[in-house]
């Protein structure tokens, strides 16, 4: 029994002591995220444009008109008339006049003229003038002319310059470097095992190690953009305003006034009145006596007998053809010719290159510093050991090595890493246009 239970003691003292040994060879790590800052060069580009004049052979074509003498032929229709004569008959009606008398009596009334004398009177109203005089009042208005001075009031304009100040836009383009960050892509890396809360439970969860899809950016580039800068300056204007003034100015003025002035005259006045007269005249008087008489007189009657004739004429018959004739003709063409005229002009061209500039960049860079975990998952405060490892390509392949080990096979040293998230990249110039 005793050495069963010394056995016993034995096995538990070896299982505890191998428990304690698996409890220290599995110690784990927890990385921290810390940022930092740093100074690098950064060397950027900046856009310079500057004029050339260049030399250019250009060859223009001047038109020239020349006048030609050119021949032509065409065809004329040329008439030619020919007359001819042809016989007309035809039958006329021709009057055939015959004249016989007749005798007629007629009554012929003649008139004899007589002359007799009578006695007429009549009553004649003869004009009497009488002159007589009357005065006469009539009233005249007569001028009599004043001089009397008035006041006059005008407005008159007075020039007042005042200065203001105004603000005049003198601003340009100016170039601007605008950063445009790169793409974010998610890339495969090495996670370590992380301690994180989850957000769903609120409760504390471990995250194994392992490759997750983590993203990652890619460096920016820089564009040239052009953008109005405004640049007010004040300055001084001078403005003249005429300010209206009213003046009052003694003006002499001659006023006319009329008086009423009556003046009396004589006015002779002549008055005509008509007196009747009786006069008395002989006055002959013409008396015409009708006479009556028989006249007979002969009365020629003409008749009319058409009588048929035949009539013969010649009609001349004009005939028309056309003939055709050649005929020649000289006419003036302008003709244009193209004279190439060759010269030299300068022509202004605009090359732009970019000019490298120096300069100090803070750049922001993420150090992850492990810190170590007991079985329970809390921090163990040990002395810390900052090992700052090169940023090239080498440290960077070591680095994934180690992490691709398993956390048994790292020793057990508390230090600080610094890991690079990404590397800086100065973006390359773009290419300078030459035209």
């Amino acid at each position: 029994m005793k050495h069963v239970a010394l056995a016993t003691a034995l096995s538990l003292l070896l299982g505890g002591a191998s428990s304690l040994f698996a409890q220290v060879s599995c110690e784990t790590y927890r990385l921290v995220p810390q940022t930092i800052y740093e100074e690098r060069p950064v060397t950027t580009y900046r856009l310079e444009t500057e004029t050339i004049v260049e030399e250019r052979p250009v060859t223009t074509y001047r038109p020239v008109w020349e006048t030609q003498q050119r021949e032509r032929s065409y065809t004329v229709l040329k008439p030619v008339q020919e007359t001819s004569m042809r016989e007309e008959r035809y039958t006329v009606l021709k009057p055939v006049y015959e004249t016989e008398f007749r005798e007629e009596t007629v009554q012929r009334t003649s008139f004899v003229n007589e002359t007799q004398m009578r006695e007429e009177r009549r009553t004649v109203m003869k004009p009497v003038t009488e002159t007589s005089m009357r005065e006469e009042r009539r009233t005249v208005m007569r001028p009599v002319t004043e001089t009397q001075v008035q006041d006059e009031s005008y407005t008159s304009l007075r020039p007042v310059t005042t200065n203001s100040t105004q603000l005049v836009n003198q601003g340009g383009l100016v170039n601007q470097y605008v950063y445009q960050p790169g793409v974010v892509r998610n890339r495969l890396r090495w996670q370590s095992r992380t301690a994180y809360v989850n957000p769903a439970t609120g409760l504390q969860t471990v995250q194994r190690p392992g490759f997750y899809w983590v993203p990652q950016q890619r460096p920016g580039t820089y564009q040239v953009q052009q953008s109005y800068v405004s640049q007010l300056v004040p300055q001084t204007v001078q403005q003249t305003n005429y300010v209206p003034e009213t003046v009052t100015r003694k003006v002499p003025i001659e006023v006319t006034r009329y008086e009423p002035t009556v003046e009396v005259r004589r006015v002779p006045v002549t008055t005509t009145r008509m007196e009747q007269q009786e006069e008395r005249r002989m006055v002959p008087i013409t008396v015409q006596r009708p006479v009556t008489e028989q006249v007979v007189r002969r009365i020629p009657v003409q008749k009319v007998r058409w009588e048929r004739q035949e009539v013969v004429r010649k009609i001349p018959v004009t005939t028309m053809r056309y003939e055709q004739e050649q005929r020649t003709e000289q006419y003036s063409v302008k003709v244009r010719k193209w004279v190439a005229e060759n010269r030299v002009e300068e022509v202004r061209k605009q090359v732009s290159r970019w000019v490298p500039r120096k300069s100090t960049q803070t750049v922001a860079r993420t150090v992850m510093q492990r810190i170590p975990l007991d079985s329970m998952g809390s921090p163990i405060v040990t002395e810390r050991i900052i090992v700052r490892e090169p940023t090239n390509v080498n440290t960077k392949k070591a680095d994934e090595s180690a992490s691709d080990s398993t956390p048994l096979d790292r020793p057990r040293i508390d230090a600080e890493v610094e890991i690079e998230v990404d590397e800086y990249e100065a973006p390359a110039p773009p290419q300078a246009d030459g035209n």
